[in-house]
């Protein structure tokens, strides 16, 4: 690991701020090991972005390396919750019972929020990439933290480009299946309202079906500028793949689960095809990302999906850095510590309210033109709407 980001990454485990006295001794609290337990897909349609969490065992190695948390060695046992809430149940009582200390879940909401209850009950804290309505407090609880800043404020963020790009009609293709496509398209229309904009008009599919041949006839004759694709793959890639087909070449722009490459395969034109992202290994906002990029390629983390890295990444320095600034694994302890100040991440410094446990940030915009992503710009969000308001 670069030296650089060994010292960032040490920096973040001491804590960013932290008021306590540095003559005492936080671990006297720790347990000897310290566990992380993950449950997340390892098959399904999560698998690509909990993948990931690769990034989290990274981290671990490299702190393990260094001595640990004061001296206290983390360890990490998985459970597969196969991208289903049920299996989600089973697999957080699997890493519980292999004596988890901290959870991290699957990077949706309806998944990661299947096992959240179970690590209340615990009292124990637990983090997900999940960054939609439905994921974090009041509907999980206190202990329930995400380490990908808000999809409200990302769909904002993406109004605000498109709107400072020309576009003025543009045409919402709502994936009812999860909250994330309902909750994307819900942030993108009330900022498009409030920038003073008109809908084109709207479409809703789900993310299974094999055609939305109906749906982009309507898009067809709405005289629409641009399309909203409220989704994610394996679906919204193939919605995107139907209008290409079709001969329709208004830009199109996709929430961060459009990160990286794998989901592209088909689909000939990716001329003005835009999405949010924290960051892409392929063209990094930063120094900092592109060096952590390096890192995770030498040591063998796939950086495709690399967004959702950077957070997963980001998740693993809250987690250690709250760990090692507490001296304890207490969930209670920790949350407070989270609310009580910003934290820095790879992604910028995070700032967690007792209501609101889902970060804002200045999003880069990626184009895919040339087939892999390209940085256009970074855009901060005018207000951050409401969900289904």
């Amino acid at each position: 690991m670069p030296l650089a980001l060994l010292a960032f990454s040490l920096a973040v485990l001491t804590g960013c701020g932290g008021s306590g006295d540095a003559s005492e001794s936080p671990s006297v609290g720790l347990p000897k090991e310290i566990v992380i337990g993950a449950a997340i897909a390892k098959t399904g349609y999560m698998e690509p972005y909990d993948a990931t969490f690769a990034a989290v065992e990274q981290l671990v190695k490299e702190t393990n390396a260094s001595g640990g948390i004061d001296g206290h060695k983390v360890r990490v046992v998985r459970a597969d919750t196969r991208s289903d809430p049920q299996q989600a149940v089973l697999a957080t009582q699997q890493v519980i019972e292999d004596g988890a200390d901290v959870l991290f879940f699957s990077g949706e909401a309806l998944n990661a929020a299947a096992g959240a209850p179970l690590a209340e009950e615990q009292d124990e804290l637990n983090f997900s990439i999940a960054n939609e309505p439905g994921y974090g407090p009041p509907t999980t609880g206190r202990l329930s933290f995400s380490s990908y800043p808000s999809l409200l404020g990302e769909a904002s963020a993406g109004a605000s480009f498109l709107r400072g790009r020309g576009i003025r009609h543009p045409f919402l293709f709502r994936d009812t299946s999860l909250i994330y496509g309902k909750a994307d398209c819900s942030a993108f229309e009330q900022t498009w309202e409030k920038l003073g904009g008109t809908i084109a008009g709207s479409v809703d599919f789900e993310n299974s079906d094999e055609s939305v041949a109906n749906q982009v006839s309507e898009l067809r004759g709405s005289g629409a500028d641009a399309v909203i694709m409220c989704s994610y793959p394996p679906g919204g890639a193939s919605a995107i793949k139907q209008i290409r087909a079709a001969g329709i070449d208004v830009p199109i722009l996709g929430p961060a689960a459009f990160d990286g490459t794998f989901w592209l395969k088909g689909i000939s034109n990716t001329n003005d095809i835009y999405a949010t992202s924290n960051g892409s290994a392929y063209d990094p906002p930063n120094r900092a990302t592109a060096k952590l990029f390096s890192s995770l390629e030498r040591a063998g983390v796939e950086t495709d999906v690399s967004g959702t890295l950077l957070a997963a990444y980001a998740g693993g320095q809250l987690v250690l850095g709250v760990i090692k600034e507490t001296g304890s694994v207490d969930g209670s302890v920790l949350a407070d510590a989270l609310e009580a100040k910003p934290h820095r991440t790879i992604i910028g410094k995070f700032t967690y309210t007792r209501d609101d446990h889902h970060p804002t940030r200045t999003w880069p915009i990626y184009v895919y033109s040339s087939g892999k992503p390209k940085l256009v710009t970074e855009v901060k969000p005018r207000f951050i709407p409401e969900y289904g308001g």
